[in-house]
């Protein structure tokens, strides 16, 4: 019969299978009765005496942690330096070195855990309402790899700090992570530079002349069909507007569910350009600063029905870094509005062709000969 040593149990604890956590005593062969893997008591790597039920103590408080850390770190750099470096870069590697220093796991385990703390990170700071459920998809993804690449950091500090003779290796290394963030925060106020402002343009070639695409000129809170998903997440709602938007110096107002968006025409040419310029913005003003937009039109393609290209326009200024890893989204999330303003554009077009046609039809058919 296979029995546990002596001392394997009063210096360790039980032995179990190390795929089902079987207890390894009193057995007629070296070999797990429930799973069957087979086992050597000479051989520790073949089995473990860490009971299933407390393995969570391998990881659960790291990741507690990291959450924690992560979250006060968050609490204090996003009213002090908004979305910056720190925020966007150095805070979710830091929660991800926490994981890996103070987590010991497997390696493929430890990136699943840092997973989980990415997530759970989001989820705070969706209901501390630092960011929107959009905005805080967008940091995800950014995150996403500052997480794994600090968690890497953390575990291989640890393995290099594990055997030496630091006595202070378990707690200094966990001050460092929380300290780097804060000193890359107050380096970006230090020196704080006003970004350029950027414009965005997207552009639908309409089956129409000029004067019928111009007619069928609407903004966001007109449109009539649904808005596509990704502003179903979280983006402001319009609930009614008022005002006009047809002469210069004409006000037009869409209140939102998070705020007012206020825009005043400031060009108009007939067929040709309708300008405007935003004087009141009521929502996301953490993230950006809107200026001004406008939709051009311009003759597409030669001969058969006429058709006119619309190209809409938003320049804004954003508040986020870094911006190599911002502006991708944000171009994204503006070629996702036009095209839903476009679109609404071009099904009006297409309403006023049909009525036409019918119009024509029914005239037609009253005719006498």
């Amino acid at each position: 019969m296979s029995h546990a040593p002596p001392a394997i149990e009063e210096q360790f604890g039980i032995p179990r299978c190390r795929n089902c956590y079987y207890v390894l005593e009193n057995l007629p062969e070296p070999r797990c009765p429930e799973c069957g893997r087979p086992f050597d008591f000479n051989n520790p790597d073949t089995y473990t005496i860490k009971p299933p039920l407390v393995r969570w103590r391998l990881w659960m408080p790291g990741l507690m942690l990291a959450v924690g850390g992560g979250l006060a770190l968050y609490l204090s750099i996003i009213p002090f330096a908004g979305f910056g470096w720190a925020a966007t870069l150095v805070v979710p590697a830091s929660a991800g070195a926490i994981i890996g220093y103070t987590c010991r796991v497997r390696l493929f385990l430890l990136i699943a855990v840092s997973l989980i703390g990415g997530a759970a990170l989001l989820m705070g700071l969706i209901t501390l309402k630092l960011v929107g459920v959009l905005c805080g998809l967008m940091l995800a993804g950014i995150a996403l790899g500052p997480i794994v690449i600090g968690t890497l950091v953390g575990a291989g500090l640890r393995q290099a700090l594990k055997n030496s003779r630091f006595d202070q290796r378990w707690h200094l290394p966990l001050i460092a992570f929380l300290l780097v963030p804060e000193a890359v925060a107050t380096w970006e106020v230090a020196t704080y530079r006003r970004k350029p402002p950027e414009s965005v343009s997207t552009s639908l070639v309409l089956d129409a002349p000029a004067d019928r695409a111009w007619d069928a000129i609407q903004f966001y809170e007109q449109v009539k069909h649904g808005p596509p998903p990704l502003f179903r997440l979280g983006m402001p709602r319009p609930l009614y507007s008022v005002g006009r938007a047809a002469a210069v110096g004409d006000l037009r107002t869409c209140v939102y569910d998070k705020g007012r968006l206020t825009k005043r025409i400031t060009q108009v040419e007939p067929n040709r350009l309708l300008a405007f310029r935003v004087v009141e913005q009521g929502f996301e003003r953490h993230a950006m600063t809107l200026y001004d937009g406008g939709f051009a039109f311009e003759p597409a393609g030669e001969g058969g029905a006429p058709r006119t290209r619309v190209t809409l326009t938003t320049t804004y200024r954003s508040h986020l870094s870094p911006r190599w890893c911002w502006r991708p989204f944000e171009e994204f999330t503006v070629h996702t509005l036009h095209g839903h303003i476009l679109g609404g554009m071009a099904e009006d077009v297409r309403a006023r062709s049909g009525e036409r046609g019918e119009s024509a039809v029914a005239a037609g058919g009253g005719a006498r000969p």
